[in-house]
């Protein structure tokens, strides 16, 4: 049996800079409940996965991850969250700005099949709202 069929993926840990900035982000823009704290780590659940914010320099291992090394506009992951319908990618995006989240790219169809946004966490971690839609087949030649 592959790996990818053992077990399903339990968390998603983003390192951040700001502990407090992100919890923050998380909960009064995003509307997450934080379900456990503590020195330097926060934990968020979400449907069956938990999304854990972990202060870089609290990350217990050897070598510590050399966070200031990297540029403030890479993004090293993308955190998707798929919708039931593309009115709701529009609807997200409007209530999420009006948050002053920043969003990278606003709503529009894409021909891999979907109606997607992009926005950034206070850590730069890209953010996918998507929801699948129907793409015309290219009319023939």
């Amino acid at each position: 049996m592959d790996f990818d069929q053992l077990h399903a993926i339990s968390d998603i840990c983003l390192l951040v800079q700001d502990l407090d900035r992100s919890i923050a982000f998380y909960t009064e823009k995003l509307g997450f409940t934080v379900t456990r704290r503590t020195e330097g780590f926060a934990a968020f659940n979400s449907r069956g996965v938990c999304l854990v914010v972990w202060q870089s320099s609290h990350v217990p291992d050897e070598p510590r991850p050399l966070m200031h090394s990297m540029s403030r506009t890479d993004h090293r992951a993308c955190v998707s969250i798929r919708l039931d319908a593309a009115e709701d990618v529009d609807r997200w995006h409007e209530k999420l700005s009006a948050l002053d989240v920043p969003f990278q790219r606003l709503p529009a169809n894409y021909p891999w099949g979907a109606r997607s946004c992009y926005f950034t966490d206070p850590d730069n971690v890209l953010w996918e709202l998507y929801a699948e839609i129907d793409v015309e087949a290219p009319a023939p030649s």
